[in-house]
C-alpha cells in the first residue's frame, strides 16, 4: 500500500532568533491538502517558523522537507506559493500594473526577464480570474484598495500553480469586508486540494477556517514526542483557554 508523501515534514527542529530559542527539538508533519493555522501572539515566533519551513531561514538544528525534498531545494520550492507579511518588499507605489505583479509569480520557472510562454499567460489569466481581479489587471498596484492589493499578491502566488500556499498575516490591515472576501478565496483554493499554511494572531477567526493548528507563544506549546497539532473541537476551544491552560494541556 502506498503512503502519501506529507506536504511538510520537520524533524528535531530547533529555531533561534537573536539568541532566543523559539522552539526546541520539535517534529511534525502536515498532510497534503490540509489547512493549517500557525497561531500565537505577536512576536511569538510564527514568522520565524514559517521561514524555516519554506527554506528561507536555515534551522539551528534539524531538517525540514517539502514533499519529500529539502525545503532549500529550488525545485521543490517551485511547488510553493508565498504571500509575505504586508506584501513583503513590494512598495505599493512601485510603477507596475496588477498583471505585471501577478506575472512575477512565474519567475521561478525561468527568471523575471525571460519571455513569457503560452503556459505562463494561461496561468496568469487563471490567477487573475480566480481572485476576481481580471478587470483590474492594467491598473497600477498603488491605485488599489488594501483588499484588492492583497488579492493581487495572492494571485501572484497562485500564478505559480502551487501545491502549498503559505501566507504570513495576509489579512493584517484589511477592513472586515475585505477579510471575508480573502477567506472565501482561500476556501475555494483549499477545496481544490491545495495545502494551506496560514500564519495569524487572529485565533478567533481562523478557527472557523483551518482544521489544524500549530501553536507558538515565544516557545512551542506542543513539542518533542507529543502531538503538536490541535484540531477539531480542541482548535475551537483554544479561544477559551488561557495561555497557562493551553501550555499545561500540551506539556511534555
Amino acid at each position: 500500500m502506498s503512503v502519501t508523501q506529507p506536504a511538510i515534514a520537520a524533524e528535531h527542529l530547533t529555531l533561534q532568533r537573536g539568541g532566543e530559542t523559539i522552539c526546541e527539538d520539535f517534529s511534525f508533519s502536515i498532510t497534503a491538502g490540509a489547512y493549517v493555522a500557525v497561531i500565537g501572539p505577536n512576536g511569538g515566533g510564527k514568522t520565524t517558523l514559517l521561514r524555516a519551513i519554506l527554506g528561507l531561514t536555515a534551522p539551528t538544528i534539524g531538517t525540514v522537507q517539502l514533499f519529500g525534498a529539502p525545503a532549500s531545494d529550488a525545485r521543490v520550492r517551485r511547488r510553493v506559493g508565498y504571500v509575505a507579511q504586508r506584501g513583503g518588499s513590494i512598495d505599493p507605489q512601485f510603477p507596475a500594473t496588477v498583471r505585471e505583479i501577478v506575472a512575477a509569480g512565474r519567475a521561478q520557472y525561468g527568471g523575471l526577464l525571460r519571455r513569457l510562454t503560452d503556459e505562463d499567460h494561461r496561468a496568469i489569466a487563471d490567477a487573475l480570474d480566480r481572485m476576481g481581479i481580471a478587470r483590474l489587471q492594467e491598473r497600477p498596484l498603488g491605485t488599489l484598495s488594501g483588499g484588492e492589493r492583497q488579492r493581487a499578491l495572492l494571485a501572484r502566488a497562485l500564478a505559480a500553480r502551487p501545491d502549498l500556499l503559505a501566507l504570513d498575516e495576509p489579512i493584517d490591515g484589511l477592513d472586515p469586508a475585505s477579510r471575508e472576501e480573502f477567506y472565501a478565496a482561500l476556501r475555494a483554493i483549499h477545496d481544490e486540494g491545495t495545502t494551506i499554511l496560514f500564519v495569524t494572531h487572529d485565533v478567533h477567526r481562523i478557527v472557523q477556517e483551518a482544521d489544524t493548528a500549530i501553536c507558538l507563544r515565544h516557545e512551542l506549546v506542543c513539542h518533542g514526542a507529543h502531538a503538536c497539532h490541535i484540531g477539531g473541537t480542541e482548535l475551537r476551544n483554544i479561544v477559551h483557554r488561557s495561555q497557562d491552560e493551553l501550555a499545561e494541556h500540551h506539556s511534555v
